[in-house]
């Protein structure tokens, strides 16, 4: 996996794509995202591909990602990132975080987000 590779994830999931990136993931990946309220522990393609899908489906026409750098160390890779969208609620919602990808060759065994989660908590639809 290059830092091309998830820039091109990124942009595919702005776009409401999120099979540039499962496709990457090992039978058995992991996505650990933040927080007490939106917070979630999602195991296998499958159900991180449905965790995506609807949080991409809370937002008019999706969230956006900018990513700002990504780099590829050994076994991890990593991208800082800022996102924008609308809920369908019609409010404007930013945030930035940092994921840290845990690699198996050009496969992920393990995704993890860190995010500012008071903003989350405060317009995330739900």
């Amino acid at each position: 996996m290059t830092p091309d590779d998830i820039r091109t994830c990124y942009a595919a999931l702005s776009k409401g794509d999120v099979n540039p990136l499962v496709e990457r993931l090992t039978d058995d990946c992991v996505l650990e995202f933040p927080g007490s309220v939106f917070g979630a522990t999602v195991e296998g393609p499958r159900k991180i591909k449905v965790f995506l899908r609807q949080n991409q489906r809370l937002f008019e026409g999706g969230l956006a990602f900018t990513i700002h750098w990504a780099e590829v160390m050994g076994d991890k890779a990593v991208a800082q990132w800022t996102n924008a969208g609308r809920t369908k609620t019609g409010i404007d919602y930013t945030n930035r975080g940092v994921t840290v990808f845990t690699l198996d060759g050009d496969r992920i065994t393990r995704i993890e987000d860190y995010l500012d989660t008071e903003t989350l908590a405060e317009t995330w639809p739900r």
